[in-house]
């Protein structure tokens, strides 16, 4: 009998480098059901080049009430692969479905928190359960900045 070496998927944690929020009038009880929230994520994919089992899931977040508020953020999660992450079957699984499902919550109580400490204007906000498929464009950033990564 075959035994395979299982994959690991490690999370190595969460950096919100920019956070913009403008608030335009504050959300009340009388009108609350007015204020219909839009969300919208784009997740990218950034590989290391220095590193072939490490990746980062880039987020780029947008919440809004039109007329009410706007809140817009990245969040960068950071993972590691116990295996290199050449295989095309390991980065569909492990890579654009695995790490966004991993990285959102953290994005979802991001949220949750910065509105609940924002007092009287809006109250808590909780956001629904996202999922993710197909494949995440891939990143590339700008040869003049570093990502922020957590450190080791």
């Amino acid at each position: 009998m075959d035994v395979k070496e299982q994959i690991n998927l490690s999370f190595l944690g969460i950096v919100i480098p920019n956070v913009v929020f403008n608030s335009f009038q504050p959300i009340t009880i009388e009108n609350h059901t007015q204020a219909a929230i839009n969300l919208n994520v784009v997740p990218k994919v950034y590989y290391r080049p220095d590193d072939k089992n490490f990746f980062s899931v880039i987020m780029e977040v947008k919440v809004s009430a039109s007329g009410y508020f706007d809140l817009s953020f990245i969040a960068i999660g950071n993972f590691n692969l116990s295996a290199g992450i050449s295989d095309p079957q390991i980065k569909k699984g492990f890579i654009n479905i695995n790490a966004p499902a991993i990285l959102f919550p953290y994005v979802r109580s991001f949220v949750s928190t910065f509105t609940a400490n924002l007092g009287n204007i809006m109250g808590g906000l909780t956001l629904q359960t996202q999922f993710f498929t197909g494949e995440m464009e891939e990143f590339v950033p700008n040869p003049e900045i570093t990502l922020p990564t957590i450190p080791s």
